[in-house]
């Protein structure tokens, strides 16, 4: 029951987040040099590009960058039968553009590589893992000047480490796969943070001790002890181009 309230509050949240951004921050590109009051973020301290100059280039896309560097952390909890699980996750991933057209008015495909430390525990046992796995993300632009993405992405991984259960050692290795969303949030022309979401995971894992091995395999959706909610930071590397550092 309080798993089910939490991902319960979580959605809300999260349905919260996006009728706000829609309330404010979501415009009518074919009226927007019409409307008045908006202006887009001053990325480029000392600059002041005009409106209007910034809605005519509407057209030409949005600039998205080469590739990002990032950090990310994350956590994970669950309830079974008034055990409770929780579990962290610290790491740090690369994404480089696929997408050709750097200025592409809608969004931009990113593939890249991650590698995360992974720990869950609970009052029986602790288990550490070290997780490296390839991605997609796609960042699909939902506000006019992209201050605001949602993202959508798919990543496996390969899984070792170590499990101690009960006072017994055992190893563990394995592999997953997943399925997420979320949304990133510009800070300036060089920073963004954002959440990514699980929606649903596949993992199999072997336990081995002694010479004996067990494999598990597991199916789990939304946010669990084996399924954390990462919070992600990203710096932008190469020339990203935005509608405000046009050069005429």
């Amino acid at each position: 029951m309080k798993t089910n309230n939490f991902k319960l509050t979580l959605l809300l949240l999260c349905l919260g987040a996006i009728t706000t951004i829609q309330a404010q921050g979501l415009y009518n590109l074919a009226t927007l040099d019409e409307e008045e009051g908006n202006s887009p973020l001053k990325w480029s301290a000392g600059i002041d590009y005009g409106y209007d100059d910034v809605v005519d280039s509407l057209d030409e896309g949005v600039g998205w960058a080469n590739s990002t560097i990032g950090g990310s952390a994350g956590f994970g909890w669950n309830d079974n039968d008034g055990n409770s699980e929780t579990s962290f996750c610290v790491g740090a991933e690369y994404l480089h553009r696929i997408s050709r057209d750097k200025r592409n008015p809608n969004g931009a495909g990113y593939v890249g590589a991650y590698v995360n430390y992974h720990n869950s525990s609970a009052d029986n046992f602790d288990e550490s893992l070290l997780r490296v796995g390839a991605k997609y993300t796609y960042f699909d632009r939902i506000t006019a000047f992209n201050e605001v993405q949602l993202t959508y992405g798919a990543g496996a991984y390969y899984d070792t480490g170590s499990l101690d259960f009960s006072g017994f050692d055992e190893d563990v290795t394995g592999y997953g796969a997943s399925l997420y969303f979320g949304a990133n949030f510009r800070l300036c022309d060089k920073a963004s943070i954002g959440v990514e979401v699980p929606v649903i995971s596949f993992v199999s894992r072997t336990f081995e001790s002694n010479g004996n091995e067990v494999t598990r395999d597991n199916i789990s959706a939304m946010i669990n002890k084996n399924n954390p909610a990462m919070f992600t930071f990203r710096y932008h590397l190469g020339d990203s181009q935005n509608l405000w550092d046009r050069q005429d």
